[in-house]
Order: C-alpha cells, then sequence, then structure tokens
C-alpha cells in the first residue's frame, strides 16, 4: 500500500463520511440487490479504503449473482461479498451503487448511515451522509475519488477491481463517461491489471446463450423505431444487456428493450436508450409501475418484476410499447 505520490489527506466527502462511523460498531457496506461488477468492485474498494482507516466492515448484498463475468472477478481476484450479513448487533449500512429510495435496495437490520450512488434518484434518501453523483458513469470512480482523498494508492488487485468497475459501466469508455471516469480510469489503469479486468468483463457469454441471443432475435418484435425481444431460455444477467446494445446499433432502433423469465415466474429487464429525449430510467419506471421495480440512467436501465405481480409476457410487452409511444407523442 503506498501514499499517492505528492498526495496528502484533506478534508472532503470522504472524510465527512469517515467522521460518521463508530470503529466500535459493525458496519455494512451493501449494494444494490442482484448486484453488478461495478456495485461489488465499489463496495469491496470502500471497504478496504476503511479499513486502513481503522474501521472494519463486511459487504453484502441481497439477490443472487447473475453476473457470469462478476463470478469470474470474484474468483480471479478473491473478492469477499456475502449474501446475508454476520449475526450480531444492529449495524451501520453503507449503501453503494444503488439507493433505497430507488426501490433497488432492500436494507438488511440496522441503521442506515450513508449511500453513495450515481444513478438517478427518484428522491433524496435518508440517511446522515448522502453522496449521489449522477454526472458519472460508473461508481467506482466515485469510490477512486474516496482513495485519491485520503492519499492513497490502491492495491492491485483493488485498483483492478475498479478498472472493471468503469469498463462494464460504460463499456470501455465509450458510453456516457464523463471527465471523472476518464481520469479514473487512467490512475487505476497504472495502478491495476487492465488485462485482468478487460479479459474478466469482456467474458460474459455461454455457447449457448448464443442460440438463445438468436431465437430472441428472430422473434423480436420492432415497431416505432423500438426493438423488444424475449429471451427464451434462463440467462447470466450479461446475456439481456448484450442484446440491447447489439440491437441499438441498428440504424433505425431508438431503444431497446430485453426481458428474460425466470424460473421462479418473475421475470428481468434491461432497456437501452440511443435517443436523448427517450429516458431508458423513466421508461423502465413507469413500464414497471405497481408490478416491480427500476432504476438506472437516461440511456441505460434495467428492473426486476416480482412473480405474484408478473402480468406476463404479452401484458408486459404491453406495458413497455405503451410508455414508449406515449413519450413519443409528447415529443411530437
Amino acid at each position: 500500500m503506498a501514499d499517492a505520490p505528492g498526495a496528502a489527506a484533506r478534508p472532503g466527502r470522504f472524510a465527512s463520511l469517515l467522521g460518521l462511523l463508530d470503529p466500535r460498531r459493525q458496519t455494512l457496506v451493501q449494494t444494490h440487490d442482484y448486484p453488478d461488477i461495478d456495485a461489488v468492485a465499489s463496495a469491496w474498494a470502500l471497504s478496504e479504503l476503511l479499513a486502513l482507516h481503522g474501521i472494519e466492515s463486511v459487504c453484502v448484498h441481497r439477490g443472487e449473482i447473475r453476473s457470469r463475468s462478476l463470478v469470474r472477478l470474484l474468483s480471479e481476484l478473491d473478492l469477499r461479498i456475502a449474501a446475508a450479513p454476520p449475526p450480531g448487533a444492529s449495524p451501520n449500512i453503507i449503501v453503494v451503487d444503488g439507493s433505497p429510495t430507488n426501490g433497488n435496495v432492500e436494507l438488511f437490520r440496522g441503521d442506515l448511515l450513508a449511500v453513495i450512488d450515481h444513478h438517478r434518484k427518484v428522491a433524496e434518501p435518508s440517511a446522515p451522509f448522502v453522496d449521489i453523483r449522477t454526472e458519472v458513469a460508473a461508481c467506482a470512480t466515485i469510490v477512486r475519488s474516496y482513495w485519491e482523498e485520503s492519499g492513497k494508492v490502491p492495491p492491485r488487485d483493488t485498483a483492478t477491481a475498479l478498472l472493471a468497475g468503469i469498463q462494464s459501466d460504460t463499456d470501455f469508455l465509450s458510453s456516457r463517461a464523463s471527465t471523472a471516469d476518464f481520469e479514473a480510469y487512467i490512475e487505476l489503469f497504472r495502478a491495476g491489471d487492465w488485462e485482468l479486468a478487460s479479459r474478466t468483463v469482456k467474458s460474459v457469454l455461454s455457447i449457448g446463450e448464443l442460440g438463445s441471443i438468436q431465437r430472441a432475435i428472430r422473434d423480436a418484435d420492432i415497431r416505432d423505431r423500438i426493438f423488444y425481444a424475449i429471451v427464451p431460455d434462463s440467462c447470466a444477467q450479461e446475456v439481456l444487456a448484450v442484446l440491447a446494445d447489439f440491437a441499438l446499433r441498428v440504424e433505425d432502433i431508438d431503444v431497446a428493450v430485453t426481458v428474460a423469465a425466470e424460473a421462479d415466474g418473475g421475470a428481468h429487464v434491461s432497456i437501452r436508450s440511443k435517443n436523448p429525449d427517450i429516458s431508458a430510467f423513466r421508461l423502465v419506471r413507469q413500464a414497471l409501475a405497481g408490478i416491480g421495480s427500476g432504476g438506472g440512467h437516461s440511456h441505460s436501465a434495467g428492473g426486476i418484476v416480482a412473480a405474484v405481480s408478473n402480468p406476463g409476457p404479452q401484458a408486459l410487452k404491453k406495458r413497455f410499447f405503451s410508455v414508449a409511444a406515449a413519450a413519443a407523442q409528447t415529443l411530437g
């Protein structure tokens, strides 16, 4: 562990967070439910930094890990995150890459101390410390700024995890990356293993899933510049994103919605928009109102529909087309 060259600890956002933490009390760093690479990398890197300041914490999440590339990253870097907190007294909770007010985090028992996020917010979270930067593309960029504020350079594995977080959430700096994301990427490139991070983020599909994507494209409903496809088989989280991103390469498609039915009857949804006037965030929030939850950014969003409230594939599709049509009519 090295200090950053020429850097010195200075008052800032991380110092404010640190001042709220009691080393005698258990601290949980909780990601959004069904976490992705950026969420876990950010949580782990924050936990590592807290430890350097005498605050021991445990990284936790709810929902299964559906990302194949995340599973590989956890193995490659020996990152540890638990599906439930350890037993003990009521802890302080720091939410990373999510917000309870957005409906993508079901908090474990404890006291919400902090929310650190980069997604659009539905409402202001009620917590003593809130650091929401919607202008950055990856939560890893925010956490890396805490390391910089502390005058520390993250260890190689931690830097590699943060690098993977930025790579995955910006599609290798090709999707809505800010100046802060670029600057963080440069510093993490120097400190981490760029090749390992890239190899892990890119390894997202199995051979069998190629067939599922082929069938989804064949049966897709395309109208009014909207691509809507259902992946017919159980799949990793990245399949929906890969399919949606691929669809947006078509010149006459502005919005892509991809859906995967779950074995329990629920559904996962991924949305991409290249039309600046049609927000993927608003689209998923409105289409899933009353039956599920969702959030994200104007260009990229995701959502979950619980089995008990799933209206079925045709009704779900109708919801998305209706909301998109209303948005287009408003623009017209």
